[in-house]
């Protein structure tokens, strides 16, 4: 693939993951992270680099969208400032230490769960009717500090923003759709910040144009076409009934991990 095609198609992804960070409050790596690995990949990067690389740049991409798409839902009401507070240390926590550990975890291991966190969740969010909560409120204490944690290692090693379990958390725990939305895009900016910093200092660049496993020239081309997106996307949610919103989800988390599973067994 030439270079220029390359980055036609992260300007792509980039606007695709800014529809659904907007649109269902994910960060965008079921969009990015396959784009990215398969365009390293055509342009002869290894695997296990390009896996890795993938990850990370979708992490670093993540973080301007989340901004944007958190402002839009917090101007319509469905999320604030108090789930930064409380959920936020927790979950900066799990991405560091996701990323520190990515680079010795192997890329086809990386892809697989990933695969199968989207496969999973799939399933609940094709049939919302289906799946009623547990609870009246979202967790507190110890257990929200824990899920917490987890949400933000499962996004470092996955690559996305936390608005997949953030939103299994939220919806499970008695919020409606368009609130666990809102609380799902909060947690992008979360994830992206640390893993932002954990990527760029927790290995060595193998080339000019990589600040430790981003590359930032496919940075240059998802983020902004993302951040754009990402405000229409949340400008439009509010629209759209809360089904339609969680079917849209499903299809994208199927398409993703069927492809990233067939990647990881090849």
């Amino acid at each position: 693939m030439s270079t220029f095609a390359l980055l036609l198609l992260g300007s792509a992804a980039g606007a695709g993951a800014g529809l659904l960070a907007g649109l269902v409050g994910i960060g965008g790596g079921i969009v990015v992270v396959p784009v990215v690995y398969y365009g390293l990949m055509s342009s002869g990067v290894a695997a296990d680099e390009a896996v890795h690389v993938a990850v990370a740049t979708s992490l670093a991409a993540i973080l301007p969208a989340a901004v944007v798409s958190f402002f839009a839902h917090r101007r319509a009401g469905n999320t604030d400032f108090a789930f930064l507070r409380d959920w936020g240390p927790g979950i900066a926590i799990g991405v560091v230490a996701a990323q520190f550990a990515a680079p010795h975890v192997r890329g086809a291991l990386m892809t697989a769960i990933f695969a199968a966190i989207c496969l999973v969740f799939a399933v609940r969010f094709a049939f919302p009717q289906r799946f009623h909560p547990i609870a009246e409120q979202p967790p507190g204490g110890g257990f929200r500090h824990t899920a917490a944690v987890m949400i933000g290692v499962t996004s470092g090693f996955a690559g996305i923003g936390g608005g997949i379990l953030t939103n299994i958390v939220m919806t499970l725990s008695g919020l409606p759709m368009h609130k666990s939305i809102g609380r799902a895009a909060a947690a992008g900016i979360v994830v992206s910040l640390p893993a932002t910093l954990a990527a760029a200092l927790a290995s060595d660049a193998h080339h000019t144009f990589e600040l430790g496993s981003i590359d930032l020239t496919m940075w240059a081309c998802i983020a902004p076409a993302q951040a754009v997106a990402a405000w229409f996307g949340a400008r439009v949610a509010p629209l759209v009934s809360a089904e339609h919103l969680s079917r849209v989800f499903a299809i994208a988390l199927t398409v993703t991990g069927v492809t990233m599973l067939h990647s990881s067994l090849a």
